[in-house]
């Protein structure tokens, strides 16, 4: 539905695909054989130019048939049911681009691409003074049409059937991609120096069938021919869309402008009770009416479209809407023309009709915050693209995403958008016991949960300020590289609709991260040259689960190097949460978060370190025992108990020659005798070697 029919035109209209026929403003129409009325030109003759409204409606798009079934044709022209019959069956004349229909199917033997153009121009309507002022009972029973054209949508469209000419029963998927350039510009000059020689010999072998609102062209054309057709069509509208034709139409039904009957049927019910019901219907109205500017809205249609589920969750909560209130208008209309109960029990009957409903999942608290939550989550999705946030469409680009190994870490503000609806399982259950019911008044259906208030764990502004700071953390990302801002859909994860989670090295780390919460509880206590410790203060908060630790080495010409983690259990963490593993001499860059009750912290400030020196051994003492045999001695490293002293390395080289050899003492003793070839000069280095593997400076 198109975004202004909301707010201007009544709820209970019926959309109607034009189908090449005339339609216009104010003609009449029976949707029980789906055809114009013969003798009248319109409903309201006398209207002048003030109760025709228009607004422009500038919009194209252009996209390839996924197949050539009936089903994508029909879908291609948003048909519904009835007119699909009516159009397939041969009972209405086909012309322009809806002749598409008839189109010959597809041999097995022959590769078919369809390109689909179609351009919006303006939308008419008739004013809501002169539906407000409805029209004569006289007028309405002399015609057998059931409703009348309020709104006419105008365009136009056309259908490219390029068929290849060669029997083959492969699909040719680079003729595919050919076409699928035409979709990204109508310009025929860009599309032909697009193509490769290879392309451009491919299209030689296909014809092309034309079908168009627009032009008069005969069938087939060449493929040169058929793009710079398509090329032309914008101009063929008319500088101002003067040519352009009806697409589809809206309906009202002709009883709705009987106002008597309206009146006669509430003559007996208080005034309390009218308000009430028509509160009631006015509310589900507005609801579906909502629904429909959510999935037609021009800022949200680019986002909408990557998320289908989303689409056709808000599609079902309308039909439930549509039929729960149609039902509810049978139940009104059934007690108020009820000849064998009195007003007492009229009103009874109403007072519980809407007491019901009250207690029903179509409560007007129950549909307002689900249609609350995907206003939200249509927001989330604009307002990530609006932010430059990758918006990840799948599970399995979501894998893609947290699995690549440049990146270490990834923060991903999730929705629950794709997951299975519960409510909307509720609300179907619910229309299929009430239309098994057969009573003026339907007993009270208990559904599990289905009267009860629905828990709504997340509001608009706070799921709004949790993005903000979400995206806030994405502009000061101080590692680009090495991490990622990304929005998805996580179904069935078991928390909230809306949350940020925290994946590093392609596991789940927090499911539940608050970017809000900073952590201050750790300061460096202790440098070494192998490790680190950071001391913590368990007294701040004695609710603490895990202690998560990031560092990485910095510093001489390393950039951006991969994030390491470790994640300390509170229970094993007394006073410091150690480091270990690092080199010696090294920059490093420390940062840490803690989770409490399943909620994981911001990760603090980057903190810079050093990591100690390694000791460097003096100039060993050297003393020649004879031609070959050299002995060493040297003092004692320095270690302590955390890094002891293992064994010394001793390397050495004959002057003026590459290379050194080494050899190595059986324990920390600082002496070695070293055999070597008759030379009249060596060179002699000795180093440490630790427990933890790392070895001094020589």
């Amino acid at each position: 539905m198109c975004p202004k029919l909301s707010t201007d035109l009544p709820m209970d209209v019926t959309e109607v695909s034009a189908l090449g026929r005339p339609l216009d403003l104010g003609m009449l129409y029976d949707r029980r054989n789906e055809s114009l009325i013969p003798g009248w030109s319109s409903l309201f003759p006398n209207h002048d130019c003030y109760d025709r409204i228009s607004w422009p409606q500038l919009k194209t798009h252009v996209k390839v048939l996924k197949d050539d079934s009936l089903q994508e044709r029909c879908r291609a022209f948003e048909m519904s049911p009835m007119l699909r019959v009516s159009a397939l069956c041969g009972l209405m004349e086909l012309n322009g681009a809806a002749a598409f229909l008839n189109h010959p199917v597809q041999s097995r033997h022959q590769d078919r691409v369809t390109l689909h153009y179609k351009t919006t121009t303006r939308l008419d309507m008739i004013s809501q003074r002169l539906l407000q002022e409805g029209a004569p009972a006289s007028v309405i029973n002399a015609t057998t049409a059931t409703h009348v054209i309020i709104a006419v949508f105008y365009g136009a469209q056309a259908f490219f059937v390029f068929d290849n000419k060669r029997i083959s029963s492969e699909k040719n998927t680079e003729m595919e991609n050919v076409i699928k350039k035409i979709t990204t510009t109508l310009s025929a000059r860009d599309v032909f120096s697009s193509l490769d020689e290879n392309e451009k010999a491919n299209t030689i072998l296909y014809d092309c069938s034309l079908y168009s609102d627009v032009g008069d062209w005969k069938s087939p054309v060449s493929f040169d021919k058929a793009v710079e057709i398509s090329g032309s069509l914008p101009t063929l509208l008319g500088s101002k869309g003067e040519r352009a034709v009806p697409l589809k139409v809206w309906l009202y039904p002709l009883k709705k402008l009987d106002k008597s009957c309206v009146h006669a049927a509430l003559s007996g019910v208080s005034e309390t009770l009218m308000h009430q019901l028509e509160n009631i219907l006015e509310h589900l109205r507005k609801q579906i009416g909502m629904c429909q500017d959510m999935i037609t809205d021009y800022d949200s249609l680019t986002v909408i479209t990557w998320f289908p589920a989303l689409t056709e969750k808000l599609q079902n909560f309308s039909e439930f809407l549509q039929d729960y209130m149609t039902d509810f208008q049978r139940k009104i209309a059934k007690i108020i023309q009820s000849k064998h109960i009195n007003e007492e029990e009229r009103e009874k009957n109403l007072q519980e009709l809407i007491s019901n409903c009250n207690q029903s999942p179509f409560s007007l608290e129950n549909t307002r915050h689900w249609l609350e939550k995907k206003k939200t989550e249509l927001a989330v999705l604009n307002e990530c693209r609006a932010a430059n946030i990758t918006i990840v469409k799948s599970q399995e680009e979501l894998q893609r995403v947290i699995n690549d190994p440049l990146m270490s870490n990834v923060f991903c503000f999730t929705s629950s958008m794709e997951a299975e609806d519960s409510f909307l399982t509720v609300l179907k259950q619910h229309i299929e016991l009430m239309k098994k019911s057969t009573l003026i008044i339907s007993k009270r259906i208990n559904l599990e949960d289905s009267l009860q208030p629905l828990k709504h764990v997340c509001t608009n502004e706070k799921v709004l300020s949790d993005l903000k700071v979400f995206i806030a953390a994405k502009e000061t990302n101080e590692d680009p590289k090495r991490t990622k801002f990304i929005a998805a859909s996580v179904p069935g994860d078991g928390y909230s609709e809306f949350s940020v989670q925290f994946y590093h090295e392609g596991r789940v780390v927090s499911r539940n991260l608050n970017l809000q919460r900073k952590t201050d509880l750790a300061q460096i206590s202790q440098i070494k040259h192998n490790s680190v410790s950071l001391k913590i203060n368990k007294k701040l908060n004695e609710n603490i689960e895990r202690y998560v630790m990031q560092y990485r080495a910095s510093g001489d010409g390393i950039d951006n190097a991969t994030w390491k983690q470790i994640i300390f259990d509170a229970k094993s963490v007394k006073e410091t949460c150690v480091i270990s593993d690092l080199k010696s001499s090294k920059q490093y860059q420390l940062r840490y978060s803690v989770i409490e009750q399943d909620c994981m912290s911001n990760f603090s400030k980057i903190i810079n370190i050093k990591t100690a020196f390694l000791p460097i051994i003096a100039q060993p003492f050297v003393n020649k025992l004879n031609r070959s045999t050299l002995r060493l001695a040297w003092l004692k490293a320095e270690s302590d108990e955390d890094c002891p002293v293992l064994r010394y390395m001793v390397e050495y080289k004959e002057a003026g020659l590459e290379g050194w050899s080494s050899v190595q003492t059986q324990g920390p003793e600082c002496e070695y005798t070293l055999t070597v070839p008759h030379s009249t000069c060596f060179r002699v280095r000795v180093s440490a070697v630790y427990g933890e593997g790392d070895t001094s400076n020589k």
